[in-house]
C-alpha cells in the first residue's frame, strides 16, 4: 500500500470530526478536487457551518482581502471559500467578489495560472450581474482588481504586451482609490517594455494623493528608470539622496532599497568595489527591518524581495573573487529568510538559537571550517537565474565553484527526476545521473567523504543521496545529510549529543475512515516497540494531537507514522494528520510546531508523505515541517521527499532504528537504504530513497 497524502480539504485536515464531517462527506469532497471552484465551495460550506459570515460584512470589506493584505493567504482563501458557498444562495455578486479575492490570493502565492483562472471567472460573473446586485459594494470593486490581477500575472510571466492591455482595462474599470496602484503597475510594465517616458509619466500621475507606502515605491520606480536608461551617475546621485532622506516607520526598509539601487548604479558604471560596499550597507539595513507582509508591493508589481539584495551582493563578491565574503553573505540571507517567512505568525519556543533566532549572526568562514569534521565536506549552494554557486567547506579550506546551470535548468531537471522516481520509471537512473553531472561532479569530492548538503531554492527538491554517479548511486559512495545552513550545521554538530532515551511513537491515527487507515504504519510502530523496551506507543484513536503535544517535550526520540499534506499556498498551514481527542481536532499544523519545546529531543522522524517538502521560499528553503521542528529544538529530523511505500518504509524504519542504537544517525539511515537498494524488489529509488536526514548527523 502506498502511503499517499490524501489531499483532502484544509478544513477537514484542520478540524475533521470537530464539525461532524462524515467519511462519506470527506470522500464526496475528495471527488471534487479536480474542479477547484467546486472543491473550494464544498470546503466553504463546512467552514461556514463552523464560523458563519454575512453577505453585508463580506461586501463591506470585512472578508478575505484584509487577511490577504496581512499575508494570511490560507486564512484569506478560507474566507473566500465561505463566500463562494454563501453566494450560491445570496447571489452572483458575492461569487464574483469571492473569485476576485481568490485570484488575488493565488497571485500573492505565486500560483499564476490559478490566479488568472479565478480573475477571468470573476470578470465573467461580474459582467453578467446587474450593477445593483453589488450594493453596498460596486461592480468596479470586482472589475478593476480582477483586470489588474490578470496584468500582474502576465507581467510576471514575461508577457508584457498582454500585461499592458490588462492594466488598460483595469484603469478604465476601477474605483478612484485603486487608480494609483494600477498606474504604478502600468508604469512597471511600460518600463519592462522599454518605454521609460510613459513609465515616468505614470509614476508622476500615481504620486498625487498616494499613501506614503506607495510614494516610497514610486521613488524606487523613478530610480529604476534612470538605471534602465543607463544614466548611472544620475541614478547614483538620486539613490544616495533617497538613502539619506529615508524616514518614518519604514526608514530602514526604504534605505535598504535606496542602497540596493545605488549598488546597481555603481555596478553599471563599472565600480565593482563601490557596488559591494553599497550592498554591504543595504544588507546591514535589511537586518534592521521588521519583517512584515507588504501587499502594496505585490499590488504594484515591485515584488520587493530582500533576497534579491543578497543575490546581487553574492554575485558581485564572487566576480571580485571574494569567496569567503560571498559565502558569509549567502549564510546571512538564510537567516533573514526565516524572519521573512514567519512575519510574527509563528511564536518560537525557547532555545535552538542557531535556528530560531532569525537575526542571529551567521558564523564567519573560519568558524565554519573549524566546525566541519575531518571526514566530511559541507557543500553550500546558492542558485541564481543563470548560474549556481557552490562552496565546498572542509576543515582545511573553502573552495568555490561556479556551476553553469541556473534556476530554470535545475528546476526542470529536479522535476523530471522526481516524477521518474515517483512513477517508478526506468529512466530515473539517467535523470539522476544528469543532475549528478551538474551538481556534484564538478566539485571533486573525495572518495568516501561524508557529505552535508546545504540546498538552496529549487535544490531542496533534489534527493542528493539518490543521484547517480558514473558507476553507482551516491548513497553507495558516501553518507549524505542535509542542513538548512552551514551555520546551523556547525551549531548542531557543536552541541552535546543528546541521549536517545524514551521513544514516543504515534502510528496509524484513526481518521474516521477505513480508506485512510495505515496498517503498515501500525506494524512499523510495533516493531519499534520491540527495539526500544519501555517505548511509549499510541495507535489508532490514541494517536492524537493532544498526546503528541503533551508527551513530545519529554521525549528523546519522536516517531510519527501518519498521513501528511503540504500546503502549497501557505506552508505554515501544512498538516500532519493525527486523531482527534481530548477536546481538540487531530491535525497538527506546521505553525503550531514552532511553539513546542523539544530541548530533550535527539531526533524526530516524520514517517509520512512529503514532510520534507513544501513551497520553496524565495532564496532560502522549503517552507513546512523541516524548519519548524528544528526551530522547536530538535537537532535532527528524518523526513520524506515523496509519497512513500508502506512496506518499504516499515523495513527502512526498523533497520534505521536498529542501527541508531549502535551508531550515528547518518550511518544508520545509509545502511537501511543500502539494504533496500540491494534487494531486487526494492532496488528502484522510489522504495529506498524517500527519506533524508536533516540536521545533526551524529
Amino acid at each position: 500500500m502506498r502511503r499517499e497524502a490524501p489531499g483532502l480539504l484544509l478544513l477537514l485536515l484542520a478540524t475533521g470530526c470537530a464539525i461532524g464531517a462524515s467519511p462519506e462527506r470527506v470522500a464526496e469532497i475528495r471527488a471534487l478536487e479536480a474542479e477547484s471552484a467546486a472543491r473550494l465551495t464544498a470546503e466553504g460550506e463546512l467552514l461556514f457551518r463552523a464560523e458563519p459570515i454575512t453577505v453585508h460584512a463580506y461586501k463591506g470589506g470585512d472578508g478575505a482581502t484584509r487577511l490577504l493584505d496581512e499575508g494570511e493567504l490560507r486564512r484569506g482563501i478560507r474566507e473566500a471559500s465561505k463566500a463562494l458557498y454563501l453566494g450560491q444562495t445570496a447571489g452572483p455578486a458575492l461569487v464574483a467578489m469571492a473569485k476576485r479575492d481568490l485570484a488575488y490570493a493565488y497571485s500573492l502565492a505565486g500560483d499564476l495560472e490559478r490566479a488568472a483562472t479565478y480573475a477571468t471567472e470573476a470578470l465573467d460573473v461580474a459582467g453578467a450581474t446587474p450593477a445593483d446586485w453589488f450594493r453596498p459594494a460596486s461592480r468596479a470593486q470586482v472589475l478593476g482588481p480582477a483586470h489588474k490581477v490578470l496584468g500582474d500575472v502576465r507581467l510576471r510571466q514575461g508577457r508584457v504586451k498582454d500585461a499592458i492591455a490588462a492594466y488598460d482595462r483595469a484603469l478604465a474599470a476601477c474605483e478612484p482609490d485603486f487608480l494609483p496602484f494600477v498606474r504604478v503597475s502600468m508604469a512597471n510594465a511600460q518600463l519592462a517594455d522599454g518605454n521609460s517616458v510613459r513609465a515616468r509619466e505614470l509614476f508622476g500621475q500615481a504620486d498625487s494623493g498616494a499613501p506614503s507606502a506607495l510614494r516610497a515605491l514610486i521613488r524606487r520606480g523613478l530610480g529604476n528608470i534612470l538605471l534602465a536608461e543607463r544614466r548611472y551617475a544620475e541614478a547614483a546621485r538620486w539613490f544616495e539622496a533617497a538613502a539619506a532622506q529615508s524616514g518614518g516607520d519604514d526608514r530602514a526598509y526604504e534605505r535598504l532599497w535606496a542602497l540596493n539601487g545605488l549598488a546597481g548604479a555603481r555596478r553599471g558604471a563599472g565600480d565593482r568595489a563601490g557596488a559591494i560596499e553599497a550592498y554591504r550597507q543595504a544588507i546591514a539595513a535589511a537586518e534592521q527591518v521588521r519583517a512584515r507582509f507588504r501587499s502594496e508591493e505585490f499590488k504594484t508589481g515591485f515584488f520587493g524581495d530582500v533576497q534579491s539584495v543578497f543575490e546581487g551582493a553574492i554575485r558581485s563578491m564572487m566576480e571580485a573573487r571574494q569567496v569567503e565574503a560571498a559565502l558569509e553573505t549567502s549564510e546571512r540571507s538564510r537567516s533573514r529568510a526565516l524572519l521573512d517567512l514567519l512575519r510574527g505568525r509563528g511564536r518560537l519556543s525557547a532555545g535552538a538559537q542557531a535556528l530560531a533566532d532569525p537575526l542571529g549572526q551567521p558564523l564567519a568562514a573560519a568558524a565554519l571550517r573549524a566546525a566541519v569534521p575531518d571526514d566530511t565536506a559541507v557543500v553550500v549552494y546558492h542558485v541564481m537565474a543563470d548560474r549556481t554557486y557552490a562552496w565546498t567547506i572542509r576543515r582545511s579550506a573553502i573552495t568555490a565553484t561556479t556551476l553553469d546551470s541556473g534556476r530554470p535548468a535545475l528546476l526542470e531537471g529536479a522535476r523530471a527526476y522526481r516524477e521518474a522516481v515517483r512513477n517508478r520509471t526506468p529512466d530515473a537512473g539517467r535523470l539522476g545521473a544528469a543532475l549528478h553531472a551538474r551538481l556534484l561532479a564538478p566539485l571533486s569530492l573525495r572518495a568516501g567523504e561524508a557529505l552535508i548538503v546545504v540546498p538552496h531554492d529549487v535544490l531542496h527538491y533534489v534527493p542528493f543521496h539518490a543521484l547517480r554517479g558514473p558507476a553507482r548511486w551516491v548513497v553507495e559512495e558516501r553518507a549524505v545529510s542535509v542542513a538548512p545552513s552551514a551555520t546551523a550545521a556547525a551549531h548542531l554538530l557543536g552541541r552535546p549529543l543528546r541521549p536517545r532515551e524514551h521513544l514516543l511513537a504515534l502510528g496509524n491515527p484513526d481518521l474516521g475512515s477505513r480508506r485512510l487507515a495505515l496498517p503498515a504504519a501500525e506494524r512499523e510502530v510495533q516493531r519499534l516497540q520491540a527495539l526500544f523496551p519501555g517505548a511509549e506507543a499510541h495507535l489508532g484513536k490514541a494517536a492524537t494531537k493532544a498526546r503528541l503535544l503533551s508527551r513530545a517535550p519529554g521525549s528523546g526520540l519522536i516517531h510519527i507514522a501518519a498521513h501528511a499534506d503540504v500546503d502549497e499556498v501557505d506552508p505554515l498551514y501544512s498538516i500532519i494528520r493525527l486523531a482527534p481527542g481530548d477536546g481538540m481536532p487531530g491535525d497538527l499544523e506546521a505553525h503550531e510546531v514552532y511553539r513546542l519545546a523539544l530541548a530533550r529531543a535527539a531526533l524526530v522522524t516524520l514517517s509520512a508523505c512529503d514532510t520534507g517538502l513544501g513551497r520553496v521560499s524565495r532564496g532560502d528553503e522549503i517552507w513546512g515541517f523541516t524548519r519548524a521542528f528544528l526551530s522547536a529544538g530538535s537537532p535532527a529530523l528524518v523526513v520524506s521527499l515523496w509519497p512513500v511505500d508502506d512496506e518499504a518504509t516499515a523495513r527502512t524504519m526498523e533497520q534505521f532504528y536498529d542501527g541508531l542504537r549502535r551508531g550515528s544517525a547518518r550511518n544508520a539511515l545509509r545502511a537501511a537504504q543500502l539494504t533496500l537498494l540491494r534487494d531486487a524488489r526494492t532496488a528502484h529509488p522510489f522504495f529506498w530513497a524517500p527519506f533524508a536526514l536533516v540536521g545533526d548527523v551524529r
